[in-house]
């Protein structure tokens, strides 16, 4: 808790106690969950040049077995895959999945490996994958696996597409077709379908950017430095998310990595989120945790060149629900974390994706100590975890309305109260058109210690629109809007909200329009190559494949849309939508002498 924090709540009218946070990093299981008795090399990874990969079995548990592999995202059986006799020449994108079975029958782990290799993925086609990804009312829903040659025949799109792979960690997913894109079983064909019985095992990889001095990622093939880069783990992949889970909605389906013993490792243990890919402002306040028991691969819906709205998809940028965090994080509370991934799925590139966590039980646990089992969280309506039993008790105190000191403090009881100002003003800030009382927000609280719930920023595309918006009325019952609405009444909160709109947005805070356009800058820095690559997969999809429900229908690409849109936002809204938000909070006794 900042010294501001510590300042305002001495002046804010409340005995509420602040909760100490413990910081921990659990322990964990790394993504080798045991020692594999075969050997691939090279190792995985990003490629310019074609490459010889030879398989080994190290130990004497495999000696004198048969090694099988595939190449298709099937884990190779001696039915099904093919006999490895010597090495194997690859000079095409491949994902490469090796087991060894010996005499007795006994198999070793699957091991997979793959191999990108940037110029042939410019050439996707896809024509060996099915044309349709299942139904939907009736109708089957059109595949779209090709790279636009109208936006890679240009050499400066080529170029920077090809820059993005050296930017920009590439997250590989594999896993059998059939659990993928099968009309029946598969996830992909099936995209509305939920829980647990719709999750599939997968291999997950990570090839992290290249440096300029390797061969891709891999100059010196065998180099321990190349083996610490990347990383490999299997996991359950579920399809994740709300209207993006709606095939006429969006093609681009977003995804859900949850690490189990059943799969591999528990915990997925590895350092995704360092310093140098956060905004500076936000990585201060954030922990190092590097322990992750879920991951979501966010692919974008709403302002994308994929939503079913015209005007939506000219507003287009991939970085409003990042800044969102990010300044949430900025103000000086616990965020989920993001960083921007090309994401393959069984060797076929699939765009640009927002890898993050997501602020379930483990996370809290995570940060703010205890045992996952300790917490509840909701994610909007829905209950992830725990019971919504102090939830229901925190609403009838709301919708009773405030009356009295009492009142109002039972609330500061169940509500960390500063945290949830911030929220709210950020909200505010960007006029979020889409968060309610049935999805785009989540909170949780430590049930074990009874303590008040903590709100956090979730799926804000539908912000920093335009400058002049006001959603400072909104209101809708089991929503932090609700909770807004009756707390505002009462002279003790608006006190401490007006403290808050002076700290963040006067000075140098971290609303003010210099701080707020240099977060979003950093974040477009770091994907203006990779729209390029955004474009070429998905960029046509509403002109070629499904042209559905508003116009205009057009090629969508970088410097004729997506610069066009960072621009706008950088002159028009960032420097205005501060002093319009404080005019606008003073209207209604929220800002007064500011």
């Amino acid at each position: 808790m900042t010294p501001a924090d510590m300042k305002t709540l001495l002046l804010h009218n409340c005995w509420l106690i602040a909760l100490a946070l413990i910081v921990t990093t659990k322990s964990a299981t790394t993504s080798s969950a045991t020692e594999l008795p075969i050997a691939v090399t090279p190792s995985r990874g990003i490629y310019r040049e074609p490459v010889t990969v030879t398989i080994t079995t190290t130990d004497d548990v495999s000696s004198g077995s048969t090694i099988y592999y595939s190449t298709d995202g099937t884990i190779p059986t001696p039915a099904t895959g093919i006999r490895y006799g010597s090495p194997l020449q690859v000079a095409d994108t491949t994902v490469l999945r090796v087991v060894a079975y010996a005499a007795d029958g006994t198999k070793s782990q699957c091991v997979t490996t793959t191999y990108l290799f940037p110029e042939a993925m410019l050439r996707q086609e896809g024509d060996d994958q099915p044309r349709h990804w299942g139904e939907r009312e009736g109708r089957p829903v059109p595949a779209d696996y090709s790279i636009d040659a109208n936006i890679v025949q240009f050499s400066t799109n080529r170029d920077r597409l090809l820059k993005s792979l050296t930017e920009l960690a590439v997250v590989s997913l594999v896993l059998d077709p059939y659990d993928l894109l099968d009309s029946e079983h598969g996830i992909y064909a099936n995209p509305t379908e939920r829980g647990v019985t719709w999750e599939r095992p997968a291999s997950m990889e990570i090839l992290l950017p290249a440096s300029s001095d390797q061969n891709g990622a891999n100059a010196d093939k065998s180099s321990e430095q190349t083996k610490l880069r990347n990383v490999q783990a299997d996991c359950g992949l579920r399809i994740q998310g709300g209207w993006n889970r709606r095939p006429e909605e969006s093609p681009k389906h977003s995804l859900r990595l949850l690490f189990k013993r059943r799969y591999g490792p528990s915990e997925l243990n590895f350092p995704l989120f360092p310093a140098d890919v956060l905004p500076p402002d936000a990585s201060a306040s954030q922990q190092t945790t590097t322990s992750f028991d879920t991951l979501i691969l966010r692919g974008g819906n709403n302002n994308s060149w994929l939503h079913r709205g015209g005007n939506e998809r000219l507003r287009a940028d991939y970085i409003r629900d990042q800044w969102m965090r990010d300044t949430y994080a900025s103000m000086g509370h616990v965020s989920a974390r993001g960083r921007y991934v090309h994401v393959l799925l069984n060797g076929l590139y699939w765009g640009v994706y927002n890898l993050c966590e997501r602020p379930s039980a483990p996370f809290l646990a995570t940060h703010f100590g205890g045992d996952k089992d300790d917490y509840d969280a909701r994610n909007g309506d829905k209950m992830v975890d725990g019971d919504d039993r102090a939830w229901q008790e925190l609403m009838s105190l709301v919708n009773q309305g405030i009356h009295s000191d009492g009142e109002y403090v039972a609330i500061c009881s169940r509500l960390d109260i500063v945290s949830f100002a911030d929220f709210m003003l950020l909200n505010l800030y960007g006029a979020n058109a889409d968060y309610d009382g049935a999805s785009n927000w989540y909170a949780g609280r430590n049930h074990k210690e009874n303590g008040p719930y903590r709100f956090f920023v979730w799926d804000g595309e539908r912000t920093n629109e335009d400058a002049t918006n006001n959603t400072i009325e909104y209101d809708c019952d089991q929503c932090p809007a609700r909770i807004f609405q009756r707390l505002r009444q009462w002279p003790p909160f608006r006190q401490l909200f007006r403290q808050r709109v002076q700290l963040h947005c006067t000075g140098g805070g971290v609303l003010t329009p210099q701080a707020a356009a240099e977060r979003f800058a950093f974040r477009a820095r770091q994907i203006e190559n990779a729209v390029v690559a955004e474009s070429a997969r998905w960029g046509d999809y509403r002109l070629i494949v499904h042209q559905h429900e508003t116009g205009p229908y057009l090629r969508y690409s970088a410097d004729a849309h997506w610069r066009v849109e960072i621009d706008r936002l950088m002159r028009e809204y960032f420097p205005r939508r501060t002093g319009i938000l404080v005019e606008q909070l003073k209207k209604v006794d929220l800002a007064d002498g500011l």
